[in-house]
């Protein structure tokens, strides 16, 4: 996958789940890219290779700013987007993971009490962003997701 391919893959999820960011811009908010082999800075080529199968897109909207990490398998990925700079972190407005360029959608399901309940970003922004705790919080994959890894 190149950075270009990204991009339209982007924009794709866009039209298809609309939210307030597209792939346009991706390239004007894109501060690093960072890979199994190494990191990249700015500025990037749009041909430039995205060589891991295991991709996230996050975005922080306050800056805004965009990075791209590439991972070795599902088990990091996964780990990324449950963790401290994952969905979660106040400051991150969204991510999006991809396998072998395939977006891959997903939810965040947390225990409330007796009752499991789905991560919302805009509630947790509501409720007031910081100190909130997501017990036992797990990825749940869309069913299509995993059939190409």
């Amino acid at each position: 996958m190149t950075l270009i391919q990204l991009v339209d893959a982007l924009t794709a999820c866009a039209v298809a789940d609309p939210w307030p960011f597209d792939g346009s811009d991706l390239l004007e908010t894109l501060s690093r890219i960072a890979m199994t082999a190494g990191v990249l800075e700015p500025p990037f080529s749009p041909e430039v290779e995205l060589s891991d199968r295991f991709i996230v897109v996050d975005h922080a909207g306050h800056v805004p700013e965009s990075s791209v990490r590439g991972f070795a398998g599902r088990t990091e990925l996964e780990a990324f987007i449950l963790g401290p700079a994952g969905l979660t972190n106040p400051f991150t407005t969204f991510c999006v993971a991809f396998v072998d360029g395939i977006y891959c959608p997903f939810r965040l399901i947390y225990v409330d009490g007796a009752r499991d309940v789905e991560f919302s970003k805009a509630a947790q922004l509501d409720r007031g962003p910081f100190k909130h705790e997501y017990p036992k919080l797990r990825i749940e994959w869309s069913p299509a997701a995993w059939r190409r890894s």
